[in-house]
């Protein structure tokens, strides 16, 4: 039975990929057999950071039927690597047929004790597929507004679809600790105001020069620079992952794990709140009277909305200060993901607001 994580980001540009290199690598070294999946379908970077060029990827399995013993990245530093495929649209939207294939030929995967899918950013089917079927999820932030937004709105579609799981939040390219406390546990007000998951810490990541240095060498920066303080953020990690109680979570076996990828992938999933759930009176008490729509960001999930003139006039106001400004952020991550059809003029307003305040912190 492995422990198989999805590893994923409301955006891009946080630090997933190396989070998921560095992470596979410290849990073989402490002995478990660990193997990374490189599931960005169309645009993966795994192989580019560690500067490995495999010959086999993902697309030959699912395009020429490829046993994946074949492509597999073997014993690289301790761990397997099963590499992902750069810039094929088919990658990216595969056939039911060719995914069918894929699945199956992919519970060939066992033998591990963890399996890390390291996914593409943002909302898509794969993403979400991925991590409802998953055991485990880690989040992946940063203090940037941006992600922190896009974050929420990930969450809140796994919500939509019934995610039961807890998630582990790691917060990645902070100045210091205290920033990365404030960042977690305004995050977390959020969630549990608004949506009916779970979230605890994994761990922080400190900014650390030492991290490009390393993708400049195309190195892990886990063996390049052990003693750094991106290196003990990844250690810390690993630890809690280590230590964590198993009725936490279910182990699943490969196989059962790629069957429900499959399913939830073909599947219908929902990716806005239905109109139904828009008119259950009293809702509108639940964003304090400042939004009458409540839906999915369109550009994020496919959802066009009806104009909401409350929230355009509230996105007017003038902008408050201080410590008002950061007690906001939950009820913005709220407004944001529910969107509106001209939403410009709201996102310009609310990450202005949250930018102020990033730039006030320690």
């Amino acid at each position: 039975m492995a422990r198989i994580i999805t590893v994923t980001s409301g955006k891009g540009g946080v630090g997933k990929t190396n989070l998921s290199v560095n992470l596979a690598l410290y849990l073989a070294e402490q002995g478990s057999r660990t193997c990374l999946f490189d599931a960005d379908m169309g645009l993966a970077n795994t192989d580019i950071i560690l500067g490995i060029y495999p010959d086999l990827t993902l697309e030959d399995v699912m395009l020429e039927k490829i046993p994946v013993r074949d492509i597999l990245v073997k014993d690289y530093m301790g761990i397997d690597i099963v590499p992902g495929s750069s810039g094929l649209e088919r990658m990216a939207n595969p056939r039911p047929e060719e995914l069918d294939y894929l699945t199956k030929a992919l519970s060939e995967l066992e033998g591990y004790d963890f399996l890390l899918i390291d996914t593409s950013a943002g909302i898509s089917r794969n993403v979400v597929s991925f991590c409802m079927a998953s055991s485990e999820i880690i989040m992946v932030v940063t203090p940037e507004p941006t992600s922190l937004t896009d974050a929420y709105s990930l969450l809140k579609i796994l919500a939509l679809n019934g995610l039961k799981g807890s998630v582990m939040v790691a917060v990645n390219q902070c100045r210091n600790l205290e920033v990365s406390s404030l960042v977690y546990s305004k995050f977390k007000a959020a969630v549990e105001k608004y949506l009916p998951v779970k979230i605890s810490p994994l761990g922080t990541i400190l900014m650390d020069d030492h991290v490009q240095e390393a993708v400049k060498k195309q190195k892990p920066f886990i063996s390049l620079f052990p003693d750094s303080n991106a290196a003990k953020g990844i250690k810390n990690m690993g630890r809690h992952l280590l230590k964590r109680d198993k009725s936490e979570f279910n182990d699943f076996s490969v196989n059962s794990f790629w069957t429900r990828f499959l399913k939830l992938f073909m599947d219908p999933l929902q990716l806005g709140i239905p109109r139904k759930a828009k008119e259950e009176p009293g809702r509108e008490n639940v964003i304090a009277a400042r939004t009458n729509e409540s839906v999915a960001k369109p550009e994020r999930a496919g959802v066009i909305s009806r104009p909401a003139d409350q929230a355009l006039k509230a996105a007017e106001k003038p902008k408050r200060s201080g410590e008002s400004e950061v007690n906001d952020i939950p009820l913005i991550l709220e407004r944001l993901t529910q969107g509106i059809s001209n939403i410009s003029t709201e996102l310009s307003a609310i990450r202005e607001i949250l930018e102020n305040n990033y730039r006030a912190m320690p």
